[in-house]
């Protein structure tokens, strides 16, 4: 675990270092003492099972019974808190670390926190508004059972020792594939669209103008250069035509594979960066093999190049956790001939260790590095340098959620390459991006892409409205789930229709909908958890019809149900009337 910078709400937090940009930090009861905790010790994992991970979502915190939305299968370790920590409770939950309570700056906050150990960022979990939250506390015991983390007793305000218990449910949600149908998507080298030039022998690598474009703007601005150079071309080509006579010749060529030349990058390293882009992490090679270590600096140097500080971090964490005594004076050479100064800081300092000098200035490799360097060990050994402590947080970019959603409000504009009609409304999309996540679009693209480059949107014989269609947008690009209630009934149905590598959003739409069900919606829902086979769905909405039945029967689309659902609405009503309940009615007869 590297340190890192994250955003949570008004406040900028810096884990595993001090930081002097704590806005409000009794959000995550931070305070200066507890950053400097030593909190790698809480992130010491073993593996249990195979378990989904995904990061959280909304809370619904009812006092004694209530309930915690986080979309994920956990599996829950209990940690205890250091005494710097302030009594805070720690849960950490296989990627995600839970964490509620605390002092912080002589008060006590009330907020659940969420760290995802992936992304390395914090999030608040919400309430809803219907919530009683527990009072901010020390002291306190937390634990997991089951599905459910439940926190007891504590200090709470005026040094008031409290007997209450809350109970927070956590709900099962499907992993989100989003990285990894991005992944794929890489990998099978479908719908690519731009060639990449490498190095001096010219080696080829393709890729996506969308994916990279979102990613990177250093590369951004190469694609743009090249498009500009590729229309300059077409235009001369087109008038060379006409003044040749052919008048009747198509003003322009069907587009090539754009190609974009990178001479200082090499194949192997820019294929890792590539898998960054599209997947927001990298396969390390083996730990420490010279080899492998000096292919991630490679990695490093174009990171550096490019401005992406999520690889910059990855790399620098990998390399830092492989250097030893076998490899540190060539990691050391490289890192100097390439001018990473982060990295040679490092080799130096662990040369010069106490317990490391007299085995490294022995090896043969040291008769063989530069005089320069030399020199360098022997300076810093005799007179070590001052180490300046910076509270300057560290920057770690941004990741592939917060690009993809930039790039749909806006950013890709200029990249769009396919159009999506709602409703005879056009809405610009990326080719690339609607395959990657669902197998409906990808058919359609390889089989019959539509000559005019239009598609019109549906759910079957059923069109969203707006705001439902802008919803399943939001989740195709970077696998959002939030929605109105009203939302989630347009899109029930649309993890079957457009083929969706995960069923995520239709166990979000339909826990959305199990809480926001009412009577006058009910019948709807219904309609749409039949078509879909929610069975579990279905059977709640049959128990509401059934307990609601005199306002539901007044609903003027109960007679446009069909026939097999008035069975089912008789069939459960039958099953609710008691044995008395038929004898009065036969009374009445």
């Amino acid at each position: 675990m590297t340190c890192g910078q994250s955003v949570c709400k008004t406040g900028i937090y810096q884990l595993g270092k001090r930081s002097s940009r704590v806005e409000r930090s009794h959000h995550l009861a931070v305070t200066s003492q507890w950053l400097s905790a030593g909190i790698k010790c809480l992130f010491f994992l073993v593996k249990v099972g195979q378990r989904s991970q995904t990061t959280c979502s909304n809370l619904n915190l009812k006092r004694k019974s209530g309930c915690v939305s986080l979309p994920s299968t956990y599996c829950a370790v209990p940690l205890l808190p250091h005494r710097d920590a302030m009594d805070t409770q720690w849960w950490l939950l296989i990627a995600t670390c839970m964490c509620f309570g605390g002092a912080a700056d002589n008060t006590l906050p009330n907020e659940l926190h969420c760290y995802d150990v992936d992304s390395q960022s914090w999030e608040v979990i919400q309430p809803s508004p219907d919530s009683e939250l527990p009072s901010g506390r020390l002291f306190h015991a937390a634990a997991v059972i089951a599905d459910a983390m439940y926190i007891f007793g504590g200090t709470v305000d005026n040094n008031v020792r409290s007997g209450e218990m809350y109970r927070f449910q956590f709900s099962c949600y499907p992993k989100c594939t989003l990285h990894e149908d991005y992944g794929r998507l890489f990998e099978n080298q479908q719908f690519c669209d731009v060639e990449f030039i490498l190095g001096e022998k010219e080696e080829k690598m393709r890729g996506h103008t969308a994916i990279v474009t979102a990613r990177c703007k250093w590369l951004r601005k190469k694609i743009t250069q090249a498009r500009e150079r590729q229309r300059h071309e077409d235009c001369q080509s087109a008038q060379q035509k006409q003044e040749n006579g052919n008048g009747n010749a198509k003003l322009f060529r069907s587009l090539p594979m754009l190609e974009v030349v990178i001479r200082d990058a090499e194949p192997r390293p820019f294929e890792l960066l590539m898998q960054f882009l599209y997947t927001d992490k990298i396969k390390y090679p083996r730990k420490g093999h010279v080899e492998d270590v000096l292919i991630i600096m490679d990695v490093y140097k174009l990171a550096l190049h490019f401005k992406l500080s999520r690889l910059e971090q990855l790399c620098v964490q990998y390399i830092e956790a492989s250097v030893d005594l076998q490899n540190v004076l060539i990691v050391c050479e490289n890192a100097n001939k390439l001018q990473l100064d982060q990295l040679k800081e490092h080799c130096l300092n662990f040369v010069v260790k106490e317990s490391h000098f007299n085995q490294v200035i022995m090896m043969k490799e040291f008769e063989h590095l530069s005089s320069a360097l030399i020199v360098e060990i022997v300076r810093r050994k005799q007179q070590p340098p001052i180490r300046i402590h910076s509270d300057q947080p560290v920057d770690i970019g941004t990741s592939l959620v917060q690009d993809m959603k930039a790039y749909l409000e806006g950013a890709g504009r200029d990249f769009c390459d396919i159009t999506l009609l709602l409703d005879g409304h056009p809405r610009p999309a990326h080719k690339a991006i609607l395959a990657a996540r669902s197998s409906y679009f990808e058919a359609m693209f390889r089989s019959f892409m539509p000559e005019d480059g239009q598609v019109n949107i549906s759910i079957g014989e059923m069109v969203p409205s707006k705001q439902a269609f802008e919803s399943l947008l939001r989740y195709i690009y970077y696998g959002e789930v939030n929605m109105p209630p009203e939302d989630s009934l347009y899109l029930f149905s649309a993890p079957y229709y457009y083929g969706f590598f995960s069923n995520r959003l239709q166990a979000y739409c339909r826990q959305n909908l199990e809480m926001n069900v009412t009577v006058e919606n009910v019948l709807q829902i219904l309609e749409a958890a039949d078509k879909t086979q929610a069975l579990d769905m279905k059977k709640h909405c049959l128990h509401i019809i059934v307990h609601q039945f005199t306002k539901v029967a007044k609903l003027p689309n109960l007679r446009s149900l069909s026939q097999h659902l008035l069975i089912n609405i008789i069939e459960s009503l039958a099953n609710h009337i008691s044995d008395k309940q038929c004898a009065e009615l036969g009374s009445d007869i």
